[in-house]
């Protein structure tokens, strides 16, 4: 399996509801795992595949790009509800991809039975991705935006 291979698995993983995976190819063997609140299967992963890749025959990491990787960190809906990137229908979202994040910043709210709870961000950094589209329903636990760590 390639590192293009794995980096798909890994992004499917993420996004379902699957605790824990594992996989033998070839007599190399990867396992993902996905850790409590605030934490990113993806970012783990990547440390572990970088010391991996070592062992995989013919692929040799890149140092520099290793080095230049920040963590991401999973903002994760704490309830059930829909979600909304706006504070109404007529004004501009809370952040957009590629912005800048502080502790504290709203990022969405969730609209649930009639109350809507604001989502804040408990890291600083720079959004990378946002999983949801606005006016979707989420569940609890469910990745709402990738933050890169600063």
């Amino acid at each position: 399996m390639d590192l293009k291979q794995l980096q798909k698995v890994i992004e499917i993983f993420e996004s379902s509801f699957l605790s824990e995976l594992e996989i033998e190819e070839g007599g190399t063997r990867f396992r993902l795992a996905k850790q409590p609140k605030g934490w990113s299967a993806k970012a783990m992963v990547e440390s572990e595949v970088a010391s991996q890749s070592k062992e995989v025959e013919g692929v040799k990491p890149r140092k520099k790009e290793l080095k230049e990787k920040k963590p991401l960190i999973s903002v994760r809906s704490p309830l059930v509800g829909t979600f909304y990137r706006t504070p109404s229908p007529e004004e501009k979202p809370y952040v957009e991809v590629g912005d800048e994040v502080v502790v504290g910043q709203t990022l969405c709210v969730i609209e649930a039975m009639k109350v809507m709870n604001e989502i804040t961000s408990e890291a600083e950094g720079r959004i990378k991705e946002i999983l949801v589209k606005n006016g979707h329903p989420v569940e609890y636990d469910q990745e709402l935006f990738l933050i890169e760590g600063g």
